[in-house]
């Protein structure tokens, strides 16, 4: 809060005391008599009482959670203890885009209504930050500034879509999911059909294949089963302009695998390697869901002090959790993480979406550095194991998902 003398105050002050040592150098009242509506002014705005108090209620929005170029509104009341002109200003983050006024000013008696109509343009953990309330006495000459925060969180999520494929099964976990896994038990999945042997349970006969056949057939099935995903989110840096930006795809791939993994009731935990390390684990449940959501959302690329160095913690993750790391594959401390969890026997994937080239006056040559550089650090990670997909952000993601399950079981086969 701060307090101000507007400029009527001065040309008061200065008008009024003026008259007063006119009167005292002429030994006439006349200019005492014309300055004295100044004064009067002065005292008129000190009985009255320089600064009113006025609060904000109720401040709110219109949905906490919105998808970027969606419209919201905002609203909050004000009032004053007694009638006074008010100035409220709402100040907004970058991320949000006022589509009407911001700065509102009336006189303040009762409890009035404020409406601003908002659009999210960018994702991120946002909201409005501050009302910046200004309060004037009748006659103007005095007036105090506040600045009130506005707690309200609003979560803007990037477009994302509805995968349907999953990271296969690495390890299984003996509770239900969607997986199939390689044994055979009880289960949604067909595996085989063949003859009756000594020892089979009866209830593995099926009547209609038996009389089919004429002989006892037995239905052999793969288990539905769940499995321990870790998703690694790369917050070193961010390349591209606007929208077009490797984190915002970054956060977007992470959201969708974690919704369709939570969906097939897998264990889903989060990495966010960056300044340092943020860790959520492995968890179930739509709660955990909101949690991964909201932590994405509130990834940001912060500066690293030179030689600094991260290390992912070992304690917490699972060892039978399949490792999907989003990065384009740019910073030293992703490529050491990922090298670091792959000696810990972890099975480690790389979902790399595609890089922006270079602009500005660059040469061909720097352009042609910058990507043989990239393409090193994608050999030196595929040569100590680690699966690298390359990933154009113009292609759907489902599309991804299915060069996963291909280069994930080829690879499976060889190590086999």
């Amino acid at each position: 809060m701060s307090r101000h003398l507007t400029h009527r105050f001065w040309i008061c002050l200065f008008v009024g005391w003026g008259g007063a040592a006119m009167t005292l150098i002429s030994r006439s009242v006349e200019p005492l008599a014309l300055t004295s509506p100044f004064l009067a002014a002065l005292a008129l705005s000190l009985v009255d009482g320089w600064w009113p108090e006025v609060t904000i209620d109720r401040p709110t929005v219109s949905s906490p959670r919105v998808v970027e170029g969606d419209d919201l509104q905002f609203t909050l009341d004000v009032s004053s203890d007694r009638p006074t002109w008010t100035e409220v200003e709402i100040q907004l983050p970058a991320s949000l885009l006022a589509l009407g006024p911001l700065r509102f000013v009336s006189m303040a008696g009762r409890r009035r209504t404020l409406t601003v109509d908002l659009r999210a343009i960018r994702w991120g953990a946002t909201g409005p930050e501050w009302a910046v309330i200004t309060t004037r006495d009748r006659l103007g000459v005095s007036e105090r500034v506040t600045r009130i925060p506005l707690e309200l969180p609003v979560r803007v999520h990037p477009p994302s879509e509805r995968l349907k494929s999953l990271i296969p099964l690495y390890r299984e976990r003996p509770v239900t999911g969607e997986h199939r896994a390689r044994a055979k038990g009880p289960g949604s999945e067909l595996a085989e059909v063949r003859p009756y042997r000594f020892g089979d349970p009866v209830r593995m006969i099926h009547p209609r294949l038996t009389a089919r056949r004429g002989t006892p057939m037995v239905v052999e099935r793969h288990p539905d089963r769940s499995s321990d995903v870790v998703l690694l989110v790369d917050s070193a840096q961010d390349l591209g302009i606007n929208l077009d930006t490797t984190l915002r795809w970054t956060v977007t791939a992470a959201m969708a695998l974690g919704e369709r993994h939570l969906r097939a009731q897998d264990r889903v935990g989060l990495i966010d390697l960056g300044h340092g390390v943020r860790w959520l684990p492995a968890r179930l449940g739509r709660r955990h869901l909101h949690t991964v959501v909201d932590t994405l959302l509130a990834t940001e690329v912060i500066a690293r002090r030179m030689g600094a160095t991260v290390r992912v913690p070992p304690s917490g993750l699972p060892a039978s959790a399949t490792i999907v790391a989003i990065s384009p594959l740019l910073s030293e401390t992703i490529l050491s993480a990922l090298v670091d969890l792959r000696s810990r026997h972890h099975e480690i994937l790389v979902i790399k979406p595609s890089l922006p080239e270079p602009e500005g006056e660059i040469g061909l040559l720097a352009r042609r550095v910058f990507r043989v550089g990239n393409e090193l650090n994608e050999r030196w990670l595929r040569d100590r194991g680690v699966v690298v997909i390359p990933w154009s952000t113009g292609d759907p993601l489902e599309h991804v998902m299915r060069r996963v399950v291909g280069n994930l079981g080829r690879q499976r086969q060889t190590a086999s």
